[in-house]
Formats: C-alpha cells, structure tokens, sequence
C-alpha cells in the first residue's frame, strides 16, 4: 500500500512534456508522423518565424523586445530580466526571475522545468537541459560561467541497449535522469558540466572545468576534481540561505 501511494504521488509530481517532444518521441518510436503531428507543426510555423526575427535583435532595443515577447510565452519573466541575442528557449515551462541575465547564445532545453532565480547570471553559450521529471533550478545571486553545462537527464550504460541518443527508438536505451538544484550564491566556472541528480550547496564556488556527478556541500571552495581547496568566507549577517 506504501508503495502505491508513493508510486500515485510521483505520477502525480510528473510535469507533463511539450507536445512537441511527444509527437517527435511518437514518430521515432513507430516511424510514422502523424496527420495531426504535421498540423500541429504547421500552425507553428509563426511562432517560430517571429522567434527567428527577434532573436538576433541588437542592443537594447532588441533586450526590451525580448522581455516582452517571452513575458507572454514562458511561464515566467521578472522585471528588468536581460535576454541577450541568440537566446534559443524550447518548451515553455521556464522562470526567469527578476534582474537575471541570459548572456549570448545560451541554449534551454526544458521538458520538465526551468527556474533561473533573481540576479542569476548565465554565461555565453551556456547550455541547460531539463530533461522529463527532472527538474532544472539555479537560485538566487549565483553565476554560472561561459561554456557551462547542466543537464538533468543524458544517457546511461545498460547490458543490451544502445548509446545512440535521442533517434534511438525508446525502449533500445537507457536514461539517467535525476532533479539538479543549484544553490544560492554559488558560482560555476567556466566550462563545468553538471549531471544529474546533484545538489550544489549554498555558497559553493567550482573551479573551470569540472564535472559535477555527486553533491557538492555549502560554503566550499573546489577544484576540478571536486577536491576542496577551502573554505569560503561568508557573512552570514549579510547573506542568509532562507
């Protein structure tokens, strides 16, 4: 009886994927799209369009463009949010909270969910993957730097199943898959890629280039191999996790 319960409640916290991602799953499992596959994808056509128009904008002009346009197709976008040129967002269960900033080229893949917290700020060509139920979060006043990598779910070993990816058909691979939170006032440098299933601790600060596959604990200071160097100084009168 546990067991069901728990089982209900976690079918119950599934974020159901975008449509999109069901139709494509749909035609690589059975090799055949749909009519209403290629409807849906056609009355797509000028949303994608105007995303295409808009998305090289320049300067400030084309920020305050942005802002506004993705105030009405994200689930959230905060005051004084900076969407900078080349920004690409799929799926549009994503949160930009107040005053953070999407620098150049970033890349978000959400198929569950997206949080970016207030005065966050997200390097160039910075790619996160909210894989499905697996929920991606980077709360408030961190930085992750250029060339980061987050993805909530990715590919996993398993005996007899390929490693192809996404073209694979569904039940031929296995996935890895797990909730990824980002504490507040940390900082990620340059390059590092995380995996899922971590927990990133309040005040953490990794070094450029690492892999982050297991927790990382508060108020440490590590370098790319996670080993921690020591640890940070942080005033808690001034700065409070809550």
């Amino acid at each position: 009886m546990l067991y069901y319960n728990l089982l209900v409640l976690s079918i119950s916290n599934m974020i159901e994927p975008p449509k999109e991602y069901q139709i494509i799953k749909n035609y690589i499992d059975k090799e055949n799209m749909s009519l209403s596959g290629y409807i849906y994808f056609l009355t797509k056509i000028p949303k994608n369009f105007i995303e295409w128009l808009i998305r090289y904008l320049p300067g400030p002009i084309g920020i305050i463009i942005r802002r506004a346009y993705y105030k009405i197709i994200l689930k959230k976008v905060g005051s004084n949010v900076v969407i900078d040129e080349g920004v690409y967002f799929i799926g549009n269960n994503i949160e930009l909270d107040d005053w953070c900033y999407i620098d150049k080229f970033c890349v978000f893949r959400c198929y569950s969910k997206i949080r970016i917290g207030s005065r966050v700020h997200v390097g160039i060509s910075t790619v996160i993957h909210a894989g499905i139920n697996s929920e991606v979060t980077v709360d408030d006043n961190t930085a992750i730097a250029d060339r980061c990598s987050i993805y909530s779910l990715s590919n996993a070993y398993s005996p007899n199943k390929r490693m192809g990816g996404p073209m694979c058909k569904s039940n031929e691979v296995e996935s890895r898959m797990g909730k990824i939170y980002i504490g507040k006032d940390c900082f990620l440098g340059i390059g590092v890629l995380v995996l899922p299933n971590v927990n990133v601790g309040f005040g953490a600060i990794v070094s450029a280039g690492a892999t982050i596959k297991k927790d990382v604990k508060e108020l440490g200071i590590y370098d790319r191999d996670l080993k921690i160097i020591r640890d940070r100084e942080f005033d808690s009168k001034l700065y409070y996790k809550e």
